[in-house]
């Protein structure tokens, strides 16, 4: 004897399998819970001030998924809600080397509802070790190229048929952003990764010339000078103003709505919400605070570097003015709190040391400062000091050379600085001092040295 199935049997057969089928994977997923990925390489080998981005598989209340989140050892850094489905931790200071650090989700809720992550999961992470990167410039053409510490084999980042102007890295040392001429007479802005072989144009300047970016910390923005074209080819460019281009959102800016300030060479603060540059044609630095829109002043006549303390409360700058004794080169320091300015070097000197380049390191308590340690030679030295005691060693002193453009690693233990010999012919070269160590070392041939964390 036969059996037949009618149609609407076997539809419901197959309905009640696929629910039983539902029901197992709802089963599974409710006993397996929420997940959770962490955005890492596979090695686990990340930058110094890498952000860390854990996603979950279900919505997420970040408030109550943060308490299931933890670093071993500690660190100093926050976590920031990035969407309804990610958090992301954002170091304050850069993750110490030759240390393994964990991170790790325990049991328990993330929202409000009572899906809740079941099993505990963790990853390990090691800090990378730092690369540099300098300009090589030679036969018209200049590429920036990358070195590690502990090899021999640089790296070109830059590809031969771009000619690189000026550069700044990133501080989690992703990519760096430079400035090349265009087709137009124009100068653009280009980024890179640090692998490099991958440029592209960022912003294209078109005829304006867009010069000396630099990156604020967190990676988020650009400061740059902007000089406009002449209405014809045959005027000349305008005065440089500083610009800011939002790498999240693309704006792209003046700073100060008052056309009338000028800016050259700006400088961030470490917290990313000040922003220093020099107008030269007023002799003055221009600071405005982005958080309060308060804009302040300072007196320099050198156009010398900026440079910001640790906590962002602090800067020193140089300027150059007449005393008693005749002209002198001196060191400010400006304090924010306060609203305080006050000369910190060079105020009672028998003679012009000349000082320029001024560099605080990560450290509260290290700085470097370039000076003129003969009156009868140009040659400058590098003098690495305690800001608070005002005393420290000569690093490099070789009479032969004069050194500048200092650059302190992520740490604070070890410092890039740029040295040309006067006389006869040579090369410009990179010099190298470690924290622990009285004199400095060599390390390669270019000019404008730059960490690559």
């Amino acid at each position: 004897m036969k059996l037949r199935l009618s149609v609407d049997t076997l539809a419901l057969g197959v309905i009640l399998i696929l629910a039983v089928i539902v029901g197992v994977v709802i089963l599974l997923g409710e006993g397996a819970g929420v997940r959770v990925r962490a955005d890492l390489p596979e090695d686990g080998v990340v930058g110094p001030f890498e952000a860390i981005t854990f996603t979950f598989s279900e919505k997420i209340s970040a408030e109550i998924a943060a308490d299931q989140l933890s670093l071993d050892p500690i660190h100093e850094g926050y976590l920031e809600a990035v969407d309804d489905y990610s958090i992301r931790f954002v170091p304050l200071k850069p993750y110490e080397r030759d240390i393994t650090y964990t991170f790790k989700v325990i049991p328990g809720e993330v929202n409000a509802s009572t899906r809740e992550v079941k099993k505990p999961q963790s990853w390990q992470v090691n800090v990378r070790e730092p690369r540099i990167a300098y300009l090589i410039s030679e036969n018209n053409q200049s590429s920036i190229w990358s070195l590690g510490l502990n090899d021999d084999n640089p790296i070109r980042l830059t590809d031969e048929d771009i000619k690189v102007i000026s550069y700044d890295v990133a501080q989690s040392g992703d990519f760096l952003i430079f400035t090349s001429v265009n087709e137009k007479g124009g100068i653009d802005l280009w980024r890179a990764s640090r692998e490099g072989g991958d440029a592209s144009i960022l912003l294209n300047c078109g005829i304006d010339r867009c010069t000396t970016p630099v990156i604020a910390p967190g990676d988020k923005r650009i400061a740059y000078s902007r000089e406009a074209a002449g209405p014809t080819p045959d005027l000349p460019f305008g005065s440089p103003r500083i610009w800011v281009v939002d790498l999240e959102n693309g704006a792209n800016g003046p700073v100060y709505e008052d056309q009338s300030i000028l800016g050259y060479s700006p400088s961030w603060s470490p917290d990313a919400n000040r922003l220093a540059s020099f107008d030269g044609l007023a002799d003055f630095i221009n600071m405005i605070d982005f958080q309060t829109g308060e804009q302040f002043l300072f007196s320099s006549t050198t156009g010398g570097p900026v440079t910001w303390s640790p906590d962002a409360t602090k800067f020193l700058y140089t300027t150059f003015t007449q005393t008693q004794e005749g002209g002198r080169t001196q060191v400010k320091l400006a304090d924010l709190t306060t609203n305080e300015t006050i000369t910190f070097i060079g105020e009672k000197d028998t003679y012009d040391y000349a000082y320029y380049s001024v560099a605080w390191s990560p450290l509260e308590d290290r700085a470097v400062l370039s000076l003129r340690v003969n009156e009868e030679k140009p040659t400058q030295v590098l003098w690495v000091f305690d800001p608070t005691l005002l005393d420290g060693i000569i690093i490099a002193s070789d009479p032969e050379y004069t050194y500048n453009s200092p650059q302190w690693n992520p740490w604070g233990n070890a410092l890039l600085f740029q040295q040309f010999k006067l006389r006869g012919q040579y090369k410009p070269e990179i010099g190298l001092w470690q924290h622990g160590t009285n004199q400095s070392e060599v390390i390669a041939e270019g000019i404008v040295p730059q960490w690559l964390p």
